[in-house]
């Protein structure tokens, strides 16, 4: 199953679910929910709706008018109400996450050569510096960025969805998690995921060569450049066709994408070894 927390970037939504109906042709049966925040862009309830025949399992969840600040009772309630459906993996595709054709199929494998990881994270380990240490490896950290997690490590992390956590996050985390070595200041639902992570001292799996990479130059907490010339789907194609320096020019002062080519079917041979050997140490 795939969840996708979107908002107000129709455009972006639109290059997301692109990519994705090229993942969903090669699997037998893919569950994709989209969940609209409140005060969303009605243009992104129309982009879903248009992708409902490439994505013939593809529902839409829009959630009531909240006063809680930022992404993160969209995503912690939607997760909940995914795990409704019993599903083996959920991802958390955010909308400005973009897929390679080979995505699932690398999920699915880090998943069977190390059944005891926290998560998933198909796009570059961005708390890493320097060069990444095999072609898949552990590292204690999180990232909401192409992220997949079985479903009980989803029903830990949705025990905080809840008000008290959502009206003073910075608090909650300080009292919940006390002594945690993550910073007080990060206490959205990607903070609050990893403190979760944290707790029971859980790793994350990552790839040298990722499957995905996030082409968020603009949005929430990214005060770069909105594309507005073209429809939206002019605009998704202008994304999607995006090399990193563009996406890096139109992002201000967070220039940190790095562009992949979404096309390439890499197998996943090499990361299932290097991982299988790292377990075995």
């Amino acid at each position: 199953m795939i969840f996708i927390p979107a908002w107000r970037r129709p455009d972006m939504l639109h290059a997301c679910l692109t990519r994705l109906s090229i993942v969903a042709a090669d699997a037998s049966d893919l569950t994709v929910v989209v969940s609209l925040d409140r005060e969303s862009d009605p243009a992104c309830r129309d982009v879903t709706e248009g992708f409902s025949p490439q994505l013939p399992s593809l529902y839409l969840r829009v959630m009531h008018s909240h006063r809680f600040r930022g992404n993160s009772c969209n995503v912690l309630s939607g997760i909940r109400e995914c795990l409704h459906l019993e599903p083996d993996l959920i991802h958390v595709v955010e909308e400005d996450v973009l897929v390679a054709r080979s995505y699932l199929r690398y999920h699915e494998a880090m998943h069977r050569a190390a059944p005891s990881a926290f998560a998933v994270s198909a796009c570059r380990n961005q708390n890493l510096p320097g060069e990444a240490p095999g072609a898949a490896y552990l590292h204690p950290s999180y990232q909401s960025l192409g992220v997949s997690f079985r479903s009980d490590i989803a029903e830990r992390i949705t025990l905080h969805d809840r008000p008290q956590y959502y009206a003073r996050m910075v608090s909650y985390c300080r009292s919940v998690f006390p002594g945690s070595e993550i910073p007080p200041g990060h206490a959205e639902q990607d903070g609050l995921i990893n403190r979760v992570r944290e707790a029971s001292r859980g790793q994350t799996v990552y790839a040298a060569k990722p499957r995905a990479f996030h082409a968020g130059f603009h949005g929430y907490n990214r005060p770069g450049t909105m594309l507005s010339d073209g429809t939206i789907e002019e605009r998704s194609a202008r994304i999607l066709s995006m090399t990193s320096e563009e996406m890096n020019t139109l992002a201000g002062d967070l220039k940190d994408h790095q562009v992949i080519d979404l096309d390439q079917d890499l197998p996943t041979a090499p990361e299932e070894e290097a991982l299988s050997a790292v377990l075995r140490t």
